[in-house]
């Protein structure tokens, strides 16, 4: 029971950051797509990107992961069910997407860079590749989660398994 009320709670909380999380990205891809972004109170990080290109990057890398979220709503909701152990997919979604995203925002700024350069933009013609100890850890992280989601399907098959011997 407190299984269910726990997760019910982070259902809740989970849709609410997918709408805080997507109206942030918009307004900061707004803000860097209008070149708001420079000088202000609210600054953004677009990695010396073009602001079409900045606001591309945010605009995407949102969507990632409102995806990745989305998962993590279906999986929490399948919990407050009751039903444990089938929560594997939804995890396994969870992390794919999250992994996308991480990946997305390592190596899309530079590719942004690329694609300025050979189209005559106002950037400095290079592509900066840069990864650092949050990303590392944000990959151990769904490394992890892709481990525990195998481990949820094993959980399930043994309950499958002892429901058909009852």
């Amino acid at each position: 029971m407190r299984t269910r009320r726990s997760a019910r709670w982070l259902r809740r909380l989970a849709i609410a950051m997918i709408v805080l999380v997507e109206v942030a990205f918009l307004f900061a891809a707004a803000l860097v797509a209008g070149g708001g972004a420079a000088g202000g109170a609210i600054s953004t990080d677009t990695a010396h990107l073009p602001p079409w290109a900045g606001a591309a990057c945010l605009l995407i890398f949102g969507l990632l992961v409102g995806v990745a979220l989305a998962h993590l709503v279906r999986m929490l909701g399948k919990i407050e069910q009751g039903a444990l152990f089938a929560t594997a997919r939804e995890l396994r979604g969870f992390a794919l997407w999250l992994f996308v995203a991480v990946l997305f925002s390592i190596l899309a700024p530079p590719l942004f860079q690329l694609a300025d350069g050979a189209l005559g933009g106002t950037g400095a013609h290079r592509a900066t590749l840069t990864a650092d100890s949050d990303d590392a850890l944000m990959l151990l992280i769904i490394g992890l989660l892709a481990l525990i989601a195998r481990l949820l399907e094993a959980a399930q098959e043994v309950a499958d398994d002892a429901a058909q011997i009852v």
